[in-house]
C-alpha cells in the first residue's frame, strides 16, 4: 500500500518557514495569522488559526420524518422549517469570500432529505469547489434520490445506524425500517451507480446501554453496506431517561482527572488484546492517568471545543449563525440527575449580514478566543448549583453563553461526523 504523499517546508532563514500551498491553506494562513505551537516529546505541532473558517455545518431543514427516542429534537419548543431559496442563495454568495473554506456538512438537527431543494443545494455547493458531506437517517434515499446525489457530486454520506440488527435499530429509529435503510445505502455503492469512485459512506452510531452490544459488529456492518468510516457518539441526554441510558457515567470524571497536573503519563507499546492482557489493559484504560500508545494519546481531549479548533461555523435553516452544534437550538439536557436549560446563541444572522461580517465580527472573534482558552467552570463534574441550571452565567464569572463548562462535546462524550 502506498504511503500518503508528503510535502516539505523550506526554511528561508532561522525564523522564516515557507510552507507548501496546501499546508498553508489547511492552517488558514494569511497576513496576520496566529498559530498555536505545541512542543512535546520532541514533536512540534502547529494548530490552525482559529479565525480562519474551514468548515460550515449547514442545516437545510430542522424538520424530520422520524421521531427517534434518542433525538434532542424531542425537547424543542422552537418553530421548525426549511431553509428558503433566498437564504441559501445569499449564503452561496457569502461562502465565496472565505479562502480557507474546505467543506460543508449538510445536517444540523433535522433530516436534510426532507428539503425539496436538497439536490440543487449539493450541486451548487460543489460548484464552489467545496467538499460536501451529508448526515441522513437514510429513509428517503430511494433510487431517484440516490441517482440525484451521485449526479450532484456529494462526496460523503453519513448514515445514522444505531444498531446492526433490525430489532435494535427499529427500537431507536421510530418509523424507520432497517432493511430499507440498508438497501438504500448499499445501492449507492453498486457497480454502475457510483462504485469506488462514487459517494463515500460513513456510519454515525449513537450508542446507549441498550445497543452497546451491537458495536462489536459495527465493522462487519460497515463492510456490508460499503462504509469505510464509523463515528460513534454517546447519546445526548435530553431527558432523564436518556441520561440513564448513557454508557459513560464515569468517563467524564476520569477524563478530567487525567488532565490534572499530578497525573502520571504512561506510554504503552503495542500489546496483544487477549484474555491474559484484558485485566491489565482494562485497569489502565479505566484509571485516571495519562495513557498513550507509542506516543499517541489514548482517549479524548478534555476541556477543548473541536468546533473552535476545527474552525467551524453552523448556519441554521433560518439563517442564524451559531458557533457549534450545541448552541444551534434551545434544548434541555440532563446530567448527574440535574436538568440544564440551554439557550441558543447566535452571533449573527446571514439574512441581515454577510457570513463574512458575522464570522469576523468582534463578538464572534472574542467568543472563539474565550472558548480556545477554556476558562469555564467544570459544570460537568460539579455537584450542581443554581447557575448550572442554565447557560446564562457560571461561577467563574463568564456571562452568556456560559455553556462550555457543562458541554459534553467539549469532554469527548458527544461527537458529530
Amino acid at each position: 500500500m502506498a504511503k500518503d504523499p508528503r510535502e516539505q517546508a523550506e526554511a528561508a532563514d532561522e525564523l522564516t518557514l515557507r510552507l507548501p500551498a496546501q499546508a498553508a491553506r489547511r492552517l488558514g494562513l494569511c497576513a496576520g495569522s496566529r498559530l498555536d505551537v505545541a512542543v512535546e516529546r520532541g514533536k512540534v505541532t502547529l494548530r490552525p488559526d482559529i479565525h480562519s473558517l474551514a468548515k460550515v455545518y449547514l442545516e437545510p431543514s430542522s424538520r424530520c420524518n422520524l421521531a427517534c427516542r434518542t433525538c434532542i429534537r424531542q425537547t424543542w419548543s422552537e418553530p421548525q422549517g426549511d431553509m428558503s431559496p433566498e437564504v441559501f442563495r445569499k449564503l452561496l454568495k457569502d461562502l465565496r469570500r472565505f479562502p480557507s473554506l474546505e467543506s460543508i456538512m449538510l445536517g444540523g438537527f433535522g433530516e436534510p432529505a426532507v428539503h425539496p431543494g436538497l439536490l440543487s443545494m449539493v450541486a451548487d455547493l460543489k460548484a464552489l469547489g467545496l467538499r460536501v458531506e451529508m448526515v441522513s437517517n437514510g429513509t428517503r434515499l430511494d433510487e431517484a434520490m440516490g441517482r440525484g446525489l451521485l449526479r450532484a457530486g456529494l462526496d460523503r454520506l453519513w448514515i445514522s445506524l444505531d444498531g446492526t440488527e433490525a430489532e435494535t435499530f427499529e427500537q431507536v429509529r421510530k418509523g424507520a425500517r432497517f432493511k430499507d435503510v440498508v438497501r438504500n445505502v448499499k445501492r449507492l455503492r453498486e457497480p454502475g451507480r457510483g462504485g469506488a469512485g462514487g459517494i463515500a459512506i460513513g456510519i454515525a452510531f449513537v450508542v446507549t446501554r441498550k445497543n452497546l452490544g451491537d458495536l462489536k459488529a459495527v465493522g462487519a456492518m460497515a463492510r456490508k453496506i460499503g462504509a469505510d468510516r464509523v463515528s460513534v457518539s454517546n447519546v445526548i441526554p435530553y431527558s432523564l431517561e436518556m441520561e440513564l441510558q448513557m454508557a459513560c457515567n464515569f468517563a467524564v470524571t476520569l477524563g478530567t482527572l487525567a488532565a490534572t497536573s499530578d497525573k502520571v503519563d504512561i506510554d504503552l507499546p503495542r500489546l496483544d488484546a487477549v484474555e491474559s492482557t484484558k485485566e491489565v489493559l482494562w485497569q489502565l484504560l479505566a484509571g485516571g492517568e495519562g495513557l498513550s500508545l507509542m506516543g499517541t494519546q489514548v482517549g479524548a481531549r478534555v476541556d477543548e471545543c473541536r468546533f473552535i479548533r476545527e474552525r467551524c461555523a453552523c448556519v441554521r435553516w433560518d439563517g442564524k449563525v451559531a458557533p457549534c452544534m450545541g448552541l444551534m437550538h434551545a434544548h434541555s439536557t440532563f446530567f448527574q440527575r440535574s436538568r440544564r436549560e440551554v439557550q441558543a446563541y447566535s452571533p449573527g444572522d446571514v439574512t441581515r449580514q454577510s457570513l463574512w461580517e458575522v464570522w469576523n465580527g468582534a463578538d464572534y472573534a472574542a467568543f472563539r478566543e474565550k472558548v480556545a482558552a477554556f476558562d469555564f467552570s467544570p459544570c460537568h463534574v460539579c455537584g450542581g448549583c443554581h447557575l448550572s441550571e442554565q447557560n446564562l452565567e457560571d461561577c467563574q464569572g463568564n456571562s452568556f453563553p456560559a455553556t462550555c463548562g457543562g458541554c459534553l462535546w467539549a469532554q469527548g462524550i458527544i461527537q458529530c461526523p
